[in-house]
């Protein structure tokens, strides 16, 4: 097997993995991202002190910022789920209403049924993901970081057989 099939299966085998425990490969993607913010934090710092020694006047707050965000969220990764969940719910709920009375203002008589149904569908789904939290904004991350897995497992293995 050539090692862009391997990856390919590998990609796929964590995908449903993900699908399976979304709450874990939630937390696992936030906790990533806090290191991620915590070592760009460390490089800027870094770098600002360096160029502040040639005398270029820089500040060291963007930097020292990054540095706590990447912390708390490494340290506290429910606190970045929870934050996730309620700024995603408000834009679905209000994409959802600005929505509905886009098409109350449009005057249409009778808009189609699935545009409705889609618009209270996304205030509903919003209303959930807030009352769910941390809990369901790891879920849906776990969910979507999943679909993503499977998604380029499927064309790596399609790319593997372009090749040969």
């Amino acid at each position: 097997m050539s090692s862009t099939r391997l990856f390919a299966v590998l990609s796929i085998l964590l995908g449903v993995a993900a699908i399976a425990l979304p709450y874990f490969f939630g937390t696992l993607a936030v906790l990533a991202l806090g290191a991620v913010i915590l070592a760009s934090g460390i490089v800027s710092l870094l770098f600002v002190l360096n160029v502040r020694k040639q005398g270029v006047p820089a500040s060291v707050l963007g930097p020292s910022a990054q540095m706590i965000v990447g912390l708390v969220i490494l340290i506290w990764p429910e606190l970045a789920l929870w934050l996730a969940a309620v700024l995603l719910g408000a834009g679905l709920i209000l994409n959802g209403i600005t929505g509905l009375t886009a098409l109350r203002d449009a005057g249409v008589v009778n808009p189609p049924l699935m545009r409705k149904i889609g618009l209270w569908g996304s205030i509903l789904l919003g209303a959930l993901l807030i009352v769910m939290g941390a809990f369901g904004s790891a879920i849906l991350i776990g969910l979507i970081l999943g679909i993503a897995l499977i998604a380029s497992g499927l064309q790596q293995w399609r790319e593997a057989d372009l090749v040969l």
